[in-house]
């Protein structure tokens, strides 16, 4: 009969830790099985992420191809659109051609009165301001000067005005009205002569020039604002 020698417990070690299973884990398949197994795994993820990508490229080509269908029916409608108005507007061929006639003949117009003066305008403009200050314009001329550039590049013509007034004090206040007028196109007036009336007043003599400020008509760039012209 044989002895067997315990081993003396270390009394540290309580009986659960002595009895404690160790956690130890070990791949005991096979290499062959383990590479199969992770090469099934991923074919599965390649070919969930094609099915989707295909699914995506499907889904686009829905959808552009829906956008070209309503395009192309837009285009259509537009196009019909354009056949009809077209075939509406020869029916008013002549009232097209009228129109037409009209605005080119409206350009020329334009160029040809393009230093029209509205002579009515200007006259009842000098006489209303000679009423204002009690003056009677009797005689008015108008000409054109034969050398503008001697009169200043915005003169267009000049014009001579005779008349009466109470004494010079009226003439100096129709003057200083008249210098007032450069807006309507009246500049540089000046009192060439003035004499005793042969009853009570005076009588005077007196030029202006006209700038192209005063330049409108009905066919001009710039419309007369009375609408005389």
């Amino acid at each position: 009969m044989s002895t067997t020698a315990l081993m003396p417990l270390d009394p540290s070690v309580s009986p659960q830790q002595a009895a404690r299973i160790l956690p130890i884990r070990a791949n005991l398949l096979p290499t062959d099985i383990s590479d199969g197994r992770r090469a099934r795994r991923t074919r599965a993820v390649a070919l969930t992420a094609a099915v989707l990508v295909l699914a995506l490229l499907g889904g686009w080509y829905w959808q552009a191809a829906s956008l070209e269908r309503d395009a192309q029916t837009d285009f259509e409608i537009v196009t019909q659109q354009v056949a009809r108005v077209q075939r509406d507007q020869k029916g008013y061929k002549e009232l097209n051609d009228t129109r037409n006639a009209n605005k080119v003949l409206s350009g020329q117009l334009a160029t040809l009165m393009a230093n029209d003066l509205a002579w009515h305008d200007l006259l009842d403009l000098m006489r209303t301001t000679g009423t204002a200050t009690e003056v009677g314009v009797t005689k008015i001329d108008g000409s054109l000067p034969l050398d503008a550039a001697a009169n200043g590049p915005d003169v267009i013509g000049l014009v001579s005005i005779s008349g009466t007034a109470p004494d010079k004090k009226a003439v100096a206040a129709y003057m200083k009205a008249l210098a007032r007028l450069t807006k309507k196109g009246i500049a540089d007036p000046f009192v060439s002569s003035i004499a005793e009336a042969e009853t009570d007043g005076v009588t005077f003599s007196l030029t202006a020039s006209i700038t192209k400020t005063a330049l409108c008509g009905r066919f001009s760039k710039t419309k007369c604002t009375s609408g005389s012209n």
